[in-house]
């Protein structure tokens, strides 16, 4: 484990010898942005004065860390509903509507604490000369991640909410119905982001518990297309297992991950309309799952580097939208399970393939084996 690795969890682990001093910082910090907040109140929309808000708990965040950040985040919230949501002065909120924009602040505000103490994490080690090329690299990874997939929902989020709350007596039924599925929408795409970073964090932790069985690998590909639907909309999945297929002792949950990652790294990369496959076969003592696509390919300097944490491939001058670490958090599940996988290109026609091979346990009755 890196030095980087060291920092973050230790950035994210219980305060251990946390000064007084670092939480004091953060509440005066928090406190200067609800004053800067009264003195702005006539000229700020309520939204405004949130993301003003946001910007002192992240410079908490940099300046002391998580679990003031955090301490901020929680005075901000409060002080935002006691000083800006009617009925002033009280902590009671009597439009339903302001219950949803701060429950989002609220929300907004954690995960902001907790992205830049990452970030802040790796600014220590940055210090570091001997590790400096490597902590560069991540650097540049994470700071694009938190851009994409953090900036990028949350102003469709506070866009669609601040809309609903202020026209929503100007807009039909079908207006407010995009607007509540795009708010729907993008809080998953946060929630996908949160639990890759918490299942990464996990993995290098080493604090991954598996709980395997004995398990019909068919209910559990269902499950993971049943849960990535939306995800594959624009895509036709073809699924086609072999008969037959023993029983393999995997852990359950940590498998459909494995696939909902799988299946959404090759919507992102397959054109819309393009079908996407996956198969299963017995081979030796072993079964082989494949997931196809019919996107670009991975271009030849990219094969070893997919499972990379933080790492995306560029497609011409674009570099797909994602967190980088889908696929890393594939390949630790895969091989904390006793598994391999390994990503190629497609021989038959354009695309790629991921192939994962399980053993099948010797305790595991085929078919045949009964009626012997």
């Amino acid at each position: 484990m890196g030095n980087f690795d060291h920092v973050v969890l230790e950035t994210m682990a219980a305060p251990k010898a946390l000064k007084l001093r670092d939480f004091a910082g953060g509440l005066f910090v928090a406190a200067i942005g609800l004053g800067a907040g009264l003195l702005l109140k006539p000229f700020l929309a309520l939204a405004d004065i949130a993301l003003l808000l946001l910007v002192a708990v992240q410079i908490v965040a940099i300046a002391y860390g998580l679990w003031p950040a955090l301490a901020a985040s929680l005075a901000s919230t409060l002080g935002y509903n006691f000083l800006f949501i009617p009925p002033l002065y009280t902590f009671t909120v009597a439009d339903p509507e302001n219950v949803v924009t701060l429950f989002f602040f609220a929300v907004t505000a954690s995960i902001t604490s907790g992205l830049t103490s990452l970030v802040r994490a790796q600014a220590l080690i940055a210090r570091s000369a001997q590790l400096q090329a490597a902590t560069e690299k991540l650097r540049s990874a994470l700071l694009a991640s938190v851009s994409h997939d953090l900036r990028t929902p949350l102003a469709s989020i506070l866009g669609s909410a601040t809309t609903l709350k202020g026209y929503r007596a100007n807009l039909d039924e079908d207006a407010q119905r995009q607007l509540i599925d795009t708010i729907q929408e993008e809080a998953e795409r946060l929630n996908r982001f949160i639990a890759d970073l918490l299942d990464m964090t996990k993995l290098e932790g080493g604090a991954i518990e598996l709980r395997s069985e004995l398990v019909d690998l068919a209910d559990i590909v269902g499950s993971a297309a049943r849960r990535a639907g939306a995800i594959l909309g624009r895509h036709a999945l073809i699924i086609d297992l072999e008969r037959d297929l023993p029983m393999v002792k995997l852990d359950p949950v940590l498998f459909e991950q494995v696939l909902f990652n799988l299946f959404d790294n090759a919507a992102k990369y397959a054109p819309e309309g393009t079908p996407i496959a996956l198969s299963a076969a017995r081979i030796g003592q072993s079964i082989t799952l494949k997931v196809l696509d019919e996107g670009d390919g991975i271009p030849a300097a990219d094969l070893d580097r997919v499972f990379e944490k933080f790492y995306r491939v560029r497609a011409g001058d674009r570099q797909r939208g994602g967190t980088g670490l889908g696929l890393a958090i594939c390949r630790g599940f895969v091989e904390a399970m006793g598994g391999t996988i390994f990503a190629a290109n497609r021989q038959d026609r354009r695309g790629a393939v991921f192939t994962i091979d399980i053993p099948i346990p010797v305790t595991s009755a085929t078919p045949e084996a009964h009626a012997a």
